[in-house]
């Protein structure tokens, strides 16, 4: 599942106590015949079809036999000690039971192995009908067969049967009250008359129903448009982590692997898709519905399960990502696979850039595995509404609109990232699906590698948009940001019960576990690396594994003890800051390890661990060959050290003719390095003299430190200033350095916006002006046929920063530009005015600095799209532009219209998002950031009730809203504020997210605290300083550096 957290730019429990649900009557039968049919059963307005024939498991649709072998290991990995229990070892109470499992598991006495599903949704009512056989093999003794089934599902009747045996059919007896239901953990006990026998089979009829989900997880409704303009209903599923028990009763966890044959009824109108292809299809009731049957699945979890249903229409590709077939004497290819995108008929125009990615990322991924896709198709469906930016069911992989409609004017970063979001979901098939986590606190085995594939394949895809240059600035600062807090978790996560597993999906599982995936496979080289991957994927496919079988691997592969290496890294929270001590004169380098915390200095105790520090230690050009090689002395070869810190202080010895040092080459290591004042002089010497020896990677990680030490009081803010200059010019066109410097500036005002007296935040503005006004006149706004990729990118980045710092050209010129497109009308066939990169930044500096009705010139334009031919993330970029409005009452209408229906639930978010940052501020450089969030917040707790409602009381997306809410403020007072008006609320659905923020809001009011002098003294605003315009900002800023 690709992260999305929408409101940073553009999950929970359920009740605590136990409840029982009316209990039904329960059939026990006893039967030696596995392929006996049970009765339809009439309920509520619906019908059960007879259900299928129970299975046994077989090798259909080419599945490797090895599959059914992993199946039957799953249950050992599962992380909980549990007892067997005799016939008079439950207690009546059924919540007193499951108490004593450890992690709310379910015992393992029973294992299922098949799945016979068919659901027959009522879109108009939300009523589903269900009925499920599951086939499950005995492991121990047992009266009770206690499985997962949401509060919302209520099950009817079971009817139980044993396989495989001798025994003439009996009905053994009829109980009335044999079902109890634990609300909290959602579950199910059956209690049988009598005891099941270890080591026997059985099979187990439910016949249920259930609802239709209402905040996009389970099987859920989602509007889109027809092609006539329309409001039409689609059905969608999402299981993730823990929701299939919405659908169908069911052992709701990852080891639990089973194969799944799943039917479905639904209007005759409807395309039916599931995991695998459609084997049949029936029509029903006069032709008015239809039955679709598809092929079995190989082993897999159940949140792998997918349906969609829908009025769609697809377009087709094949790829040859499949397993190898013989072709020769000297060469193999790989089998077709046949893969589809599927969306509403009127949008089929906007995805075929998708199509292509996904076959060309298919075959690029089955080439780095070494083992073809194993399912027969790939589906890829654009949903309108979906929590996440991409979910990876096998087969069939589900996407937000704005990830799959890429046309010729969609924007440079959301091609990117769309070609990252679809290798990301398709290395799942791999790296997820055919090889599973054991449970949820590996989770970073699945989505730290995809993330981390994701990027790789794009890579080798793109190798001009340099990805892992912005991995460096974005994601993997992500990583460090929430890990350097006290609220911060290891990436081998404890799950304490299920309501964690929804908050573990954040950005150190995912980013973090990146990182160090990056980290590791630099130290072992891809080629090591890759092969220890592949010998991970064949050991355990159609299993389970977890974090140290693939140690494991990669250690049979490289030869290195990799568990000992990453055992810190994964266990505990945090990484170090590396101090460097350079001395020049002796040659020598004095560091020492320390946790990095962003509140300052750790304490003792939080400073108890001591990390293996790959250095990636880099020295000028000038030092080769000059110094002999031992320990930990650098490898001159290449002027790049493969050191390493494995205590807490080291010494390094290095020429003595080095002119610089730079440590964590490329930004390959997972940590901040801390340089003394004459090594840090000595590099920022080396940016201005440009030699071009210092690359924009190495760049980029001494800025990201600077900043990050600045925040947490290493270093003082003035430092810093001193030398944006050096880091301007040595960015050149570069748009990665230019976007931190950009974003150092807008956190310093922001900071600064509550508390400074409005010279000084006139001052901030200026020095922004004065850096990006330039870079933007010189780049213009016309895109040359010429210029590569990434300078659009930074054409993106100086416009708007530019247009935030209230430079008068690029105000102008976009309010012009506005009114040209604005005046565009149906007809007109005319290039828009301007090129794609720009629309969200002429759009907010229209909304912000031009006249107010441009307001609802801008709602006019996310409600018509099609009329000004914007393509989503344009259409996502007008929405987010009418929270830049700057008087309070147009703030106010643009979240109650985000509340609306005209606006998905999961769009809410970005109207947060664009509100709390600086595009949302009114009037650059005045008091309108803090009083903005204070707008907002009013507003968020006088309705929080409808915002919950709305989006769903255990849902992600709440968590990722009360965190842009929340994180935006700076002052200890706000702070204790939020916190207070918290303390009475239900937070299981971000009782991570809420201190983390938290803690963030004191970081900033301790970085005002310490430095709000010293950021005075450099500006020059201590109340004498003249005003500080753009020329003369230039000049004092080369003075000071």
């Amino acid at each position: 599942m690709a992260l999305e957290p929408d409101a940073s730019s553009s999950n929970g429990a359920s009740g605590s106590s136990s409840s029982s649900k009316k209990s039904t009557s329960v059939d026990i039968l006893l039967s030696s015949n596995s392929n006996s049919n049970i009765n339809g059963i009439k309920s509520g307005g619906g019908v059960i079809p007879e259900e299928a024939e129970t299975l046994e498991m077989d090798k259909e649709n080419g599945v490797a036999e090895a599959a059914d072998k992993s199946t039957m290991n799953n249950n050992d990995k599962r992380r909980v000690s549990m007892k067997s229990h005799g016939n008079g070892g439950w207690q009546n109470d059924h919540a007193a039971k499951v108490a004593a499992y450890a992690n709310d598991l379910l015992p393992t006495t029973l294992t299922p192995t098949h799945y016979n599903i068919h659901l027959q949704p009522d879109i108009d009512t939300g009523e589903v009908v269900g009925s499920v056989t599951i086939s499950a093999t005995v492991n121990a003794q047992t009266q009770d067969i206690v499985l997962h089934a949401a509060n919302s599902l209520h099950i009817k009747r079971v009817t139980v049967r044993l396989l495989d045996t001798d025994t003439i059919d009996a009905l053994v007896g009829c109980i009335s009250d044999g079902i109890t239901y634990d609300a909290r953990l959602e579950m199910a006990s059956i209690r049988l008359p009598t005891a099941l026998q270890a080591n026997t089979s059985v099979s187990i009829a439910i016949a249920y129903s259930c609802r239709l989900g209402d905040s996009m997880n389970g099987l859920y409704r989602c509007k889109y448009r027809n092609r006539e303009g329309e409001t039409a209903f689609m059905l969608a599923t999402q299981f993730q982590a823990k929701f299939a028990r919405m659908v169908f009763p069911c052992w709701d966890e990852p080891a639990a692997k089973a194969r799944f044959k799943l039917s479905l009824t639904v209007p005759e109108s409807h395309t039916a898709l599931s995991n695998m292809p459609v084997i049949a299809t029936e029509l029903l009731d006069g032709g008015r519905l239809k039955k679709v049957q598809f092929a079995q699945t190989p082993p897999m979890s159940t949140y792998l399960v997918a349906i969609v249903s829908g009025e769609l229409g697809y377009i087709e590709g094949v790829s040859q990502g499949g397993p190898l077939i013989a072709a020769g004497d000297c060469c193999s290819k790989r089998q077709a696979v046949r893969c589809r995108v599927y969306t509403a008929a009127a949008d089929i125009d906007k995805v075929r850039f998708s199509l292509e990615t996904a076959v060309r990322v298919l075959e690029e991924l089955a080439e780095t595995f070494g083992s073809g896709y194993p399912l027969p198709k790939l589906d890829l469906v654009a949903v309108p509404e979906l929590e996440a930016g991409g979910m990876e069911n096998w087969g069939l992989v589900l996407f937000r609109t704005v990830r799959l409609f890429i046309t010729e004017q969609t924007s440079l970063w959301i091609r990117q990232k769309a070609v990252y979001v679809i290798a990301h979901e398709l290395s799942h098939q791999w790296f997820g699906n055919l090889v599973t986590m054991a449970w949820w606190d590996d989770l970073w085995l699945s989505e730290g590698f995809a993330t981390w594939m994701g990027i790789h394949v794009s890579d080798q895809l793109y190798p001009e948009w340099r990805r892992w240059d912005h991995f460096a600035i974005e994601d993997r600062q992500a990583a460090l940001s929430a890990d350097s807090l006290r609220s911060s978790h290891p990436i081998q996560v404890p799950i304490s019960g299920s309501a964690d597993i929804d908050q573990v999906f954040d950005s150190i599982t995912y980013y973090k576990g990146c990182a160090l995936i990056r980290m590791l496979g630099a130290h072992l080289g891809v080629s090591a690396f890759m092969a220890g991957v592949r010998r991970y994927l064949a050991a355990h496919a159609y299993g389970t594994a977890t974090t140290a079988d693939l140690w494991q691997a990669l250690q049979r592969a490289s030869g290195e003890d990799v568990a000992a290496l990453m055992h810190s890294w994964t266990t505990r929270a945090g990484y170090p800051v590396v101090s460097v001590d350079a001395d020049f004169v002796a040659g020598q380098l004095k560091l020492r390890q320390s946790r990095y915390l962003h509140s300052g200095p750790p304490t003792s105790v939080e400073d108890s661990v001591v990390w293996w520090v790959p250095l990636g230690l880099l020295v000028s050009n000038s030092s080769k060959n000059s110094s002999s090689k031992s320990g930990n002395d650098i490898d001159n070869t290449d002027g790049y050290s493969r050191a390493a810190m494995r205590q807490r202080c080291e010494c390094v010895n290095i020429p003595h003719s080095v002119r610089w040092v730079k440590l964590n080459h490329a930004n390959a290591g997972l940590f901040r390095v801390s340089y003394s004042e004459a090594a840090l002089r000595r590099l920022a010497l080396e940016m201005e003299r440009g030699g071009g020896e210092l690359q924009t990677p190495d760049v980029v990680g001494i800025l990201n430190d600077l900043v990050a030490l600045v925040v947490s009081g290493y270093a003082r803010t003035s430092s810093l200033l001193g030398m944006l200059g050096s880091f301007a010019r040595a960015a050149g066109d570069s748009y990665v350095v230019w976007q931190i410097i950009g974003a150092f500036l807008e956190s310093l005002h922001q900071t600064w916006a509550a508390r400074a007296p409005p010279f000084v935040r006139k001052c901030i503005v200026n020095l922004t002006r004065a850096l990006f006004a330039p870079k933007a006149a010189a780049l213009g706004w016309a895109h040359r046929a010429e210029e590569g990729p990434l300078i659009a990118r930074l054409r993106s980045i100086a416009i708007p920063r530019a247009g935030w710092a209230g430079d008068a050209a690029v105000v102008a010129e976009a309010c012009r530009l506005f009114d040209e497109l604005y005046a565009r009308n149906d007809d007109c066939c005319e290039s828009p005015p301007f090129h794609h990169d720009f629309t969200a930044a002429v759009l907010e500096i229209a909304v912000r600095s031009g006249p107010s009705e441009n307001h609802a010139r801008v709602r006019e334009m996310y409600e018509n799209s099609q009329r000004w031919r914007l393509s989503e993330d344009q259409r996502m970029a007008a929405l987010g532009a009418m929270a830049c409005a700057p008087a309070a009452d147009l703030k106010i209408a643009t979240l109650e219209y985000a509340m609306s229906d005209r606006v998905l639930p999961q769009d809410l978010n970005i109207v947060i998002g664009f509100m709390v940052s600086p595009a949302g501020a009114a009037i650059a450089g005045d008091e309108s950031i803090a009083s903005t969030k204070l707008v907002l917040w009013r507003w968020f707790t006088a309705n929080y009730q409808r915002i919950v409602a709305r989006l769903g009381e255990n849902s992600a997306l709440l968590g990722h809203l009360v965190g842009a809410v929340v994180s935006g403020f700076a002052t200890c007072e706000m702070a204790d504020c939020v916190e207070a008006w918290f303390a009475d609320k239900r937070t299981a659905a971000f009782d991570r997210m809420l201190p983390q923020s938290l803690e963030f809001v004191r970081v900033r009011a301790a970085w005002y605290d310490r430095d709000a002098s010293d950021v005075a003294r450099w500006l020059g605003a201590d109340g004498a300083a003249s005003d500080y315009s753009s020329s003369d900002g230039n000049q004092r800023q080369q003075q000071q550096t």
